[in-house]
């Protein structure tokens, strides 16, 4: 698989820098094997500070086997989710501004390594982080 590499100088980024290690959309999955739809994208990471992208309220915190230790935050019409975490910074019920430090990177859940799962939803609808951080970047220097 081919990496790819972007770095944006806006504050709506869920890191310093983005090098996305697995893509939006259907993919063999590393730990299964299965070919199945990833409803995220995969960011390399090591022991990296985790931003919110959008000013939103912390809506969830919790652990589950895929998404490890995991972050949700309602920004009105879009969430996001923040999974493998090692740290996390926030409770239920923060309100964060977009930049705001989150947690820190891990390699809890299903994973072959540290990195960060970031996913985007509009109105609870799985939509391509990617795309998305690119219109958010887009619209903060219009």
């Amino acid at each position: 698989m081919s990496r790819f590499f972007l770095i944006w100088l806006a504050a709506c980024l869920p890191l310093h820098r983005i090098c996305l290690t697995s893509p939006y959309g259907y993919r063999i999955h590393p730990v299964t094997g299965q070919y199945k739809f990833h409803a995220g994208i995969d960011l390399r990471a090591s022991h990296d500070t985790v931003f919110a992208v959008m000013n939103g309220l912390v809506t969830e915190i919790d652990y589950n086997d895929f998404l490890g230790v995991y972050i949700r935050i309602n920004h009105g019409d879009y969430q996001s989710c923040y999974g493998h975490l090692s740290r996390v910074f926030v409770l239920p019920g923060d309100s964060v501004l977009a930049h705001s430090p989150l947690g820190i990177t891990g390699a809890t859940g299903r994973v072959t390594g540290e990195h960060l799962h970031f996913g985007i939803q509009y109105h609870y609808q799985n939509i391509n982080p990617l795309e998305f951080l690119y219109r958010l970047n887009q619209m903060n220097y219009e």
